[in-house]
């Protein structure tokens, strides 16, 4: 199932960038027609302030079925914000993410599908009349509560509130052309990995410390310096479809750059009328310091969501 579903979102993806048809001798491609959609004018002075909350539902319930089943439901809330402001040559960016969610099965405790907290705020000066911008960024990653590897339900957690944390300085060059666009190039990198909770570090409470996200037991504090390139492209793929996709990739100079952080993020909003949308969201993820395996997540969902501002 998962597998299906993002290979439905990575063939949206590469139709909406390479189908074509010939008119009057000319090629004509989708995503130049995609494009005449989108709102491509650069970005408008003043203040842009807009939202999304969501509030996801799934549920599967079962009375005297003869094939079997298990009463479920899962339960996600999320919130998106942004505020930007653009004051003559200067850009001021600030997007917070977060995220919560738990799933209940009948005779099994809850477990996390969900759980994020990520702020970006960003500076950047505009060369010339140009769309690049000198830029320097703060990024801050993390997560609400405790976490679980629930194949191993007789261990501790293994992750907390700042148990990891992420946060991200870096000074480089920005592309902005619009609101649906943009692609950051940073040289100049620091990476702070936190570790406030040092349960982390014995999740089998056995007494023996293990490393945990690159940190030492006697460590709270990771430090790297590198390069990060990341950005975000925005498309309407038809009406009221939207996917919003966000990479990111930082390899460390000081120890093996060759193990790149790499992640990737979609949201696919198929919306049914203004307070009720369907998301297929897609998640991958590598840190050589945190299991040095790619990670997945998949969730789709039916629920109320509110939006406000211009999008």
């Amino acid at each position: 199932m998962k597998r299906s579903l993002l290979l439905m979102i990575a063939a949206l993806i590469s139709g909406t960038a390479t189908a074509q048809t010939v008119k009057g001798g000319k090629v004509n491609t989708e995503s130049a027609k995609l494009a005449n959609k989108l709102d491509t004018a650069q970005k408008q002075e003043g203040w842009t302030v807009r939202g999304t909350n969501t509030l996801l539902l799934n549920q599967a319930a079962f009375s005297n079925w003869i094939a079997g089943g298990i009463n479920a439901i899962a339960l996600t809330a999320r919130a998106d914000y942004e505020f930007n402001l653009k004051k003559g040559k200067n850009l001021w960016e600030n997007r917070i993410l977060g995220g919560y969610g738990l799933r209940s099965e009948e005779g099994s405790r809850a477990t996390k599908v969900e759980d994020i907290i990520d702020f970006t705020s960003k500076y950047g000066y505009q060369l010339g009349k140009s769309n690049w911008y000198s830029a320097a960024a703060l990024n801050l990653k993390t997560q609400f509560a405790k976490g679980y590897d629930y194949g191993k339900p007789a261990q501790s957690y293994i992750s907390n509130l700042f148990s990891p944390g992420y946060v991200t300085l870096g000074l480089g060059i920005d592309y902005i052309p619009n609101d649906n666009f943009n692609l950051s190039i940073h040289p100049l990198t620091s990476r702070f990995t936190i570790i406030a909770d040092k349960a982390v570090f014995d999740p089998d409470q056995d007494g023996i410390l293990t490393d945990a996200y690159g940190a030492k037991p006697t460590e709270s504090l990771v430090y790297q310096l590198g390069a990060y390139i990341g950005g975000r492209y925005k498309v309407k793929l038809m009406e009221n479809i939207l996917l919003d996709n966000r990479f990111g990739i930082f390899t460390n100079y000081l120890e093996k750059p060759q193990n790149m952080v790499l992640s990737y993020s979609a949201i696919l909003d198929m919306k049914v009328n203004k307070f009720i949308s369907t998301q297929i969201t897609a998640d991958l993820f590598y840190d050589d310091n945190q299991i040095g395996k790619l990670q997945l997540k998949e969730t789709l969902g039916v629920g109320l969501t509110y939006k406000f501002g211009r999008y």
